[in-house]
């Protein structure tokens, strides 16, 4: 990445992952979630998604609406002919999730955020049953595509993760960082999502503290997520940013903010990172943000120091 987008571009978000990961629980919890998104998202059967009747708005056999704003959208035959339909939503869907087939290689799939009219790839989350993953990866038949789909992941979520031992998940948490190096890895315990982590939620770039907490699970214990918010208020220089994005540590889960630099006379930029893909994208003429000048840094406990990542970026 690091090439200008236009802002109006919808975010996509692929989920992935072998048979049985936990994809349909995930997307689940991100159409129940209070994040205060227009998800849109794309599924290939209806019937594994299980929506409160509650929560149903309007249902006409090919998209469900729902009364928090999302819509859950069938692919049917034709991810393209979805892609389409939820684009042409009244009002437009804030970011689109698409599950992603249990044998479908993640890059294919990201290959129509990136490219579809509308769209811009955000990232590629890709789940892992971490009891099963590494038994999995070794099977004659089936092992090269989990090894595969790990590989293209930006961000690597392993999941059912209560059925693993203490020692037993350090074990995992350490085979799955060896087997897609560069990307970070995160646990999640059902109804423990984190969607700040996921989703470009405006609300990180919204936060005030210069330090807070979000409660979720890493690593091999119950922590908590910290967040970091970087004050620039005057002009920087792009290429201190963009070598910052590209080097901060795996530890660095999601950057979002809005900046602007030395020698461009085109308005603002909008800096994000989710895993180990990154973008620094022009905002549109009409974006005028109150917000600009901040930096949201999203990452494991401990791990972020507010001095080091200022002087990355600033020298």
């Amino acid at each position: 990445m690091g090439t200008d987008t236009p802002k109006d571009l919808v975010p996509v978000t692929v989920i992935a992952g072998y048979l049985g990961a936990g994809k349909t629980t995930l997307i689940n919890e991100l159409l129940a979630h209070d994040h205060g998104l227009r998800l849109a998202v794309l599924v290939n059967d209806f019937g594994a998604v299980n929506i409160d009747a509650a929560l149903i708005a309007d249902h006409d056999g090919q998209t469900i609406s729902l009364q928090n704003g999302c819509v859950c959208c069938s692919i049917a035959d034709e991810l393209g002919d979805a892609l389409d339909r939820v684009l042409a939503l009244e009002p437009a869907p804030d970011q689109i999730v698409i599950e992603a087939s249990g044998v479908a290689d993640p890059a294919n799939v990201a290959a129509y955020g990136q490219g579809w009219p509308g769209c811009r790839l955000d990232a590629i989350v890709v789940l892992a049953d971490a009891e099963t993953v590494q038994a999995k990866s070794r099977d004659q038949f089936v092992g090269e595509l989990v090894v595969s789909q790990l590989r293209r992941a930006d961000i690597v979520m392993a999941t059912k993760c209560d059925l693993v031992t203490g020692a037993g998940l350090v074990a995992v948490v350490g085979w799955l960082a060896e087997t897609a190096p560069g990307a970070p890895i995160l646990t999640h315990r059902a109804g423990q999502l984190q969607s700040e982590l996921l989703l470009e939620a405006d609300q990180d770039i919204n936060a005030t503290s210069p330090k807070r907490s979000l409660n979720g699970s890493t690593g091999t214990a119950e922590s908590n997520f910290d967040s970091v918010v970087i004050e620039v208020h005057d002009a920087v220089e792009r290429d201190r940013v963009e070598a910052a994005l590209q080097g901060w540590p795996e530890s660095v889960l999601r950057v979002k903010g809005i900046l602007r630099f030395h020698g461009t006379a085109d308005g603002l930029h909008i800096v994000q990172r989710v895993g180990r893909r990154w973008s620094v994208e022009r905002a549109a003429d009409s974006f005028n943000s109150e917000h600009r000048g901040k930096l949201v840094v999203i990452g494991l406990p401990g791990t972020l120091h507010h001095r080091d990542l200022i002087a990355s970026l600033l020298g």
